[in-house]
């Protein structure tokens, strides 16, 4: 017997059952990307599709928008941790030695980085607990969590 209600694809009311609801497939790509290193572009490309068509609803809405700001907002980290890295690699490579600033930027980018992983899986893993009972995120603007 089918478990879920063949109009919308939902698991009956009392189930424990989890279906498989469009934020958490682009959450779960995000996840993924740590180990493939491009399902996160995938997941965003379908969140900004997703977020567009008509018969989303708004707590699937809400998701999008915390999962695309995730994205821009871990991007646009990485892209100044390279920015310094590469400054302050070529200012070590004009001076023969490794200057201090060079190791500041290497040991508190790299700890950045980390940061910034587990900033990035942390919001991810919030969208699919909140996806998993159909509840929209409580403020997808926020920079935190």
């Amino acid at each position: 017997m089918d478990e879920t209600n063949n109009t919308t694809g939902q698991a009956p009311s009392g189930s424990n059952a989890l279906t498989m609801q469009r934020p958490l497939i682009v959450a779960l790509l995000y996840l993924l990307n740590i180990f493939l290193g491009f399902s996160v572009f995938i997941g965003l490309i379908l969140a900004y599709i997703w977020r567009a068509e008509d018969q989303a609803q708004e707590w699937e809405r809400t998701h999008y928008t915390y999962l695309i700001r995730t994205f821009w907002i871990g991007a646009g980290v990485m892209v100044w941790i390279a920015t310094a890295f590469g400054i302050a690699s070529s200012q070590a490579v004009e001076n023969d030695s490794i200057p201090v600033g060079f190791l500041v930027v290497f040991f508190g980018g790299g700890a950045l980085f980390m940061l910034t992983a587990v900033w990035f899986c942390v919001r991810a893993v919030l969208s699919i607990v909140k996806s998993g009972n159909r509840e929209a995120m409580p403020n997808p603007q926020t920079w935190l969590f």
